[in-house]
């Protein structure tokens, strides 16, 4: 780039040192500066007549001003475009006000003096000079055109090249802009600059393949090809807010100072265009789900790009023209806007319409809980301010819950989707016969809403904490229900009344007690250890409760009538359990390794053999100690790896 510069200065010093030697020979004693003064004074004396001149002669100075020029053009012309100014200043500078003069000139003089029809010759090529140097220098740009890979960032590829122009060639061309415009010429510098412009913004573009965008194929597309189109969409409209059009804003500020709002608008319709039917295409996709946010980054990404354009606007911009664009815009941002309030109506409507009977295996937490709130979650975490935008401008007043933060609009919408998923589990819970697994199975599902409320800030502030706490104390109660259900109904068996007989312990009831406590307590142990609590938390405080309630009602029961069967072989077969044991096995419950249980309590008691060496069993054993803290068996420490002699 560097030698590119120095050669390119080379040339405008031989060029430059060109224009004196093209120059006729007449006009190089002339003092210009001289002339330029009387044809200032030619200009002032006119403005004070308040009128043109009608004479149809002019002062020789006049004359010899144009002949300045001319040769001065001719001389420029013999430069290569792109080249002709920039090194010899005080020659650029004169030749710049030497055409203003001109153009002044041709305003106050008037259509009938012999000189008017040669100064309007001389300014129609000065400015076609300009207009071909102009245009040399926008093309003079080092922008990249190579393709961007695959996955690539938009955002970060090309901030720093784009729009590609060295500071000298910025400040030439807004020289140049400001006295073509300065002499009437503004139209064809604009034209020029927004053809140029455009056709580089396109270029850019295609490198993301923008030309792919196809509206027609959006309709015949299926949403899993569609899908990756929307993404390329919204990375190239970020692209456009972000990077291109500020570019070219701050490049075409500089260049035609306050000039500029028209030809930007001129400059980025067709694009913007382009964008705004592509969304309003995806806009008329069936509103499902799952689409939710993909049309929430489209959404955005349309609020940015309206920003960045009325952001650009200015009072010199033909209001038909700006606001042409911007009710396009706008209307593209309510389609999407209606699109993403009519998705969560969609996931309202399939909660609704849900019919699953399966149950879900142990009372576990439901698919379809873990995915809505995962859902809402994410939207929340994400676009928690664009949403409540979107259902504050486009959610009609209805009768939705009230929630207990003020005036949000999303935290309505999500206690209304909360509020369906509570009456299907009501539904579901229904489908489980054993009553202590429906209560299992609710507290599993409450539970996990709770927690994804409190976990994540953002719902947590929007729901409320009022919220938090009715639904804790539903949890509670689930939590008694299924106490009562099981636990309340094992504890008949260990109650004093009708224990004795004339005034001492009957062994025949105290037998047939323990025997139906065995009995029930191994059934709940049984069928509850393969129920499942998910919740590390609700799990340990399910255990602690039912251990308050169980282990010292045992306890006291076997301390006081344990007597009775001392001295019997039977005394195994009716006081089956320690109350250790009784504590060890709640401990194990709502866990899939609860088999292993027993054997680890009869192996511990000598009840059980050790298992033969060589048998599958044996070889699984191995591995129990360390987990379940079973007496070692009798196997060879493992060999400790030789250090590489390396």
């Amino acid at each position: 780039m560097e030698k590119k510069c120095n050669a390119k200065s080379k040339n405008r010093k031989k060029g430059n040192a060109e224009v004196v030697d093209d120059q006729d020979e007449s006009l190089l004693n002339i003092d210009h500066d001289q002339i330029s003064i009387e044809i200032d004074n030619l200009m002032e004396q006119s403005s004070n007549d308040n009128e043109k001149s009608n004479s149809t002669r002019v002062p020789n100075t006049v004359d010899t001003f144009v002949r300045i020029i001319e040769s001065k053009i001719k001389a420029y012309n013999a430069l290569k475009s792109g080249s002709r100014f920039g090194n010899m200043m005080n020659d650029d500078e004169y030749f710049i006000e030497a055409i203003r003069r001109l153009s002044k000139l041709k305003v106050v003089l008037s259509e009938n003096t012999s000189s008017f029809d040669n100064i309007n010759k001389i300014l129609q090529q000065a400015m076609l000079l300009m207009e071909e140097e102009f245009r040399a220098l926008l093309l003079d740009l080092n922008a990249s055109y190579e393709p961007i890979a695959k996955g690539a960032t938009l955002e970060s590829n090309n901030e720093d090249e784009f729009p590609g122009y060295s500071e000298e060639n910025v400040n030439l061309m807004s020289k140049i802009a400001l006295i073509m415009i300065d002499t009437g010429y503004k139209y064809e510098c604009c034209q020029v600059y927004g053809t140029i412009r455009k056709d580089e913004l396109m270029e850019q573009l295609k490198r993301y393949e923008f030309e792919k965008l196809n509206v027609e194929d959006v309709h015949k597309s299926k949403w899993a090809s569609l899908e990756p189109d929307i993404t390329r969409w919204v990375k190239l409209t970020n692209h456009c807010s972000n990077v291109l059009f500020p570019a070219e804003k701050k490049l075409g500020e500089t260049i035609f100072s306050h000039h500029f709002s028209g030809v930007f608008i001129n400059l980025i319709r067709d694009i913007t265009t382009s964008l705004i039917e592509y969304a309003n295409a995806v806009a008329m996709e069936k509103p499902k789900g799952k689409r939710l946010f993909k049309f929430i980054d489209m959404y955005e990404a349309i609020r940015s790009l309206r920003a960045v354009i009325e952001d650009s606007l200015s009072s010199d911009v033909e209001p038909d023209e700006s606001s042409t664009l911007k009710s396009e815009i706008s209307s593209a941002g309510d389609n999407i806007g209606e699109a993403v309030v009519n998705m969560f109506y969609d996931l309202k409507s399939n909660i609704q319409s849900d019919s699953n009977k399966t149950t879900v295996s142990g009372g576990g937490v439901h698919p379809l809980i873990r995915y809505v709130m995962n859902y809402i979650k994410c939207a929340v975490e994400e676009y928690q301010k664009t949403l409540e935008h979107i259902f504050r401008q486009y959610v009609k007043v209805g009768n939705e819950p009230i929630s207990d933060v003020n005036n949000s609009s999303l935290s309505t919408q999500l206690l209304s989707v909360i509020d369906l998923l509570e009456a299907n589990l009501e539904t579901k819970s229904g489908l489980y016969k054993d009553l202590s697994l429906r209560y299992i199975f609710l507290m599993n599902n409450y539970r996990y809403i709770l927690q994804v409320v409190k976990s994540t800030n953002e719902m947590k502030q929007l729901i409320g904490d009022n919220w938090c706490l009715r639904k804790s104390s539903d949890v509670r109660n689930y939590h008694k229900s299924y106490q009562r259900e099981t636990w309340t109904k094992l504890l008949q068996w260990l109650t004093q009344e009708g224990v004795q007989v004339n005034g001492k312990p009957s062994r025949k009831r105290l037998k047939e007690r323990f025997k139906n406590f065995n009995a029930m307590f191994d059934e709940i142990h049984k069928t509850q250890s393969g129920w499942v609590v998910s919740d590390d938390q609700l799990l340990s405080e399910i255990r602690v409760s039912i251990s308050a309630v169980v282990s010292p009602a045992y306890r006291s029961f076997v301390g006081r009538y344990k007597p009775q069967f001392e001295g019997t072989k039977s005394i195994d077969k009716y006081i089956k359990y320690q109350p250790e044991d009784i504590e060890s096995m709640i401990e194990t419950l709502f866990e899939e390794d609860f088999k292993f249980f027993e054997f680890k309590r009869l192996y511990n008691k000598k009840k059980l053999e050790c298992p033969r060496p060589g048998t599958l069993f044996y070889r699984l054993v191995q591995f129990l100690p360390p987990l379940f803290g079973f007496e070692n068996f009798d196997r060879k420490p493992k060999t400790k790896a030789k250090p590489n002699s390396n």
